[in-house]
C-alpha cells in the first residue's frame, strides 16, 4: 500500500529553488514573530501536515490533491518557465499564460491562510443559519429566486475539521476557473536587473493589502506574483495600457514591502533579511512614509 504524503508544501520547493542562495541552495527566512533570520533548507519552509490529505470514511487519508499538486508543479522545472524566470518571452504566448495562470491561480488558493478564511465563511454561514426558526426554502441570487436544497444541512452543520478540510480541497481542485480569470487580464512583467526581488510564504498578492477585496472582476484590481530575484509579474485589468509587456523596475523596495506585508509569516529571500529590510524602510523614510 502506498504511503500517504504527510507533509504538504503549500509553497512549492521548486518554485523557491530560484529564491535560493546560490552558494548553499538554501534559503533566507524571515518571521514577523521578531525571531532571528534563519538559512533553511526548501524542504523546512511552507509546510504543515496533512493539509491536502484529509482523513476519509475508511480512516485513511486521501492525498489526491497533494499528488494533483506535485504534478502541476513540474511546470516550476520546464524550460518555459526557467526563460520566464530571467529572460524576455512572449507573454501573450497562449500555453505560456495559461500554464502561469494555473500555477498563479493554485499557488494563491492553497495556503493554510485561505483554508481558515473558508473556514470563517463557513462558520458564519452555519451559525447565521443555525439561529433562525427554520431554514429558508429560497433565497434572492442576481435578482431571481433560487430554490435550495436542505436535505445536506446537517452534514453542513456538523462538518468536522476534517470535512472542511476535505470540502476545501474539493473547491481547490477548480483552480481551473480562477485561473481564466488571470488569463483575461493585462499582464507586464517587472524586471530587477540586479535580481533583489523577495518572495514569502504567501507569494501571490491579491488588490491592496491594506483595503478590501472586491472580487477578482473588480476593475481596480492588481495581482502581483514574484516569479524570480529578477522577474515580478503584474496582473490587472487597465486595458487601455499595453499588454505583455516588459519594464526596468524604478525600484524593488516598494514591491518587496507588498510581498512582505502580504505574507502570513515568512519572507523569502537569497539574500541576508537585513539588508532586504534596511532597503525597504530606507525607501519608505524617503517617501515620507516614516
Amino acid at each position: 500500500m502506498a504511503q500517504t504524503t504527510k507533509r504538504c508544501h503549500w509553497v512549492p520547493q521548486s518554485y523557491l529553488k530560484a529564491f535560493a542562495e546560490k552558494s548553499t541552495g538554501k534559503i533566507w527566512r524571515l518571521g514577523k514573530d521578531g525571531g532571528e533570520p534563519e538559512l533553511k533548507r526548501l524542504d523546512k519552509v511552507a509546510v504543515k501536515f496533512h493539509l491536502y490529505s484529509p482523513m476519509g470514511t475508511g480512516g485513511r487519508r486521501d492525498d489526491a490533491l497533494e499528488k494533483k499538486f506535485a504534478d502541476l508543479e513540474s511546470y516550476f522545472g520546464d524550460p518555459v518557465w526557467k526563460a520566464l524566470c530571467d529572460g524576455y518571452p512572449d507573454l501573450s504566448w497562449k500555453p505560456l499564460r495559461m500554464m502561469v495562470a494555473l500555477l498563479v491561480a493554485t499557488t494563491w488558493l492553497r495556503t493554510p491562510a485561505q483554508f481558515e478564511d473558508w473556514q470563517r465563511i463557513r462558520n458564519q454561514m452555519r451559525d447565521f443559519y443555525s439561529d433562525l426558526p427554520q431554514l429558508p426554502e429560497e433565497v434572492m441570487m442576481n435578482g431571481r429566486r433560487v430554490e435550495i436544497d436542505t436535505s445536506s444541512w446537517p452534514a453542513y452543520r456538523d462538518a468536522s475539521e476534517e470535512d472542511m478540510k476535505a470540502a476545501w480541497n474539493a473547491w481547490l481542485g477548480r483552480s481551473s476557473e480562477i485561473a481564466r480569470l488571470f488569463l483575461d487580464m493585462r499582464w507586464a512583467m517587472l524586471v530587477s536587473n540586479e535580481g533583489k526581488f523577495i518572495t514569502s510564504d504567501n507569494p501571490v498578492m491579491v488588490g491592496d493589502p491594506t483595503g478590501p477585496f472586491r472580487g477578482l472582476k473588480d476593475p481596480g484590481i492588481l495581482v502581483t506574483f514574484p516569479i524570480s530575484p529578477t522577474r515580478l509579474l503584474l496582473m490587472d485589468r487597465r486595458h487601455s495600457e499595453p499588454d505583455s509587456n516588459f519594464y526596468e523596475s524604478a525600484g524593488h523596495e516598494a514591491s518587496n514591502a507588498l510581498v512582505w506585508r502580504n505574507a502570513i509569516n515568512h519572507m523569502f529571500s537569497p539574500r541576508h533579511p537585513d539588508e532586504v529590510c534596511a532597503e525597504m524602510v530606507a525607501d519608505a523614510e524617503a517617501k515620507g512614509f516614516l
